[in-house]
C-alpha cells in the first residue's frame, strides 16, 4: 500500500468520523446535565482506536499507524464538537 493510498484512507476516515459525530449530536441533542458523559465517551473512543491501531500494527498493515494517530485525534475532535455544541447550537 503506497503512502498516497494510506493518506487517502486516513482523510476519508477523518471526514467520516466528523460527519458521524455531527449526526450523533444532531440526533441525540445532549443536555448540559450530560456533560459528565464526555468523561466516559472519550476514553472509550481512545481505547477502541488504540486497540485497532495496535492490532493492525502487529499484523504489519500500514493502516495501523492511521489508527494510532486517530486514537489521539478522535477524542480531541469529539471534545471540540462537544464544546461547539454547547457554545453555539444548544438551545
Amino acid at each position: 500500500m503506497s503512502y498516497k493510498n494510506v493518506l487517502a484512507i486516513g482523510i476519508i476516515v477523518f471526514i467520516l468520523e466528523l460527519i458521524l459525530m455531527g449526526l450523533w449530536f444532531y440526533q441525540v441533542q445532549p443536555e448540559t446535565q450530560a456533560a459528565l458523559d464526555i468523561f466516559m465517551v472519550i476514553p472509550i473512543l481512545f481505547g477502541i482506536n488504540l486497540l485497532l491501531g495496535l492490532l493492525f500494527y502487529f499484523v504489519k498493515k500500514p493502516v495501523g499507524l492511521l489508527f494510532l494517530a486517530n486514537s489521539i485525534l478522535c477524542p480531541l475532535l469529539f471534545y471540540a464538537v462537544w464544546i461547539m455544541w454547547f457554545t453555539y447550537w444548544s438551545g
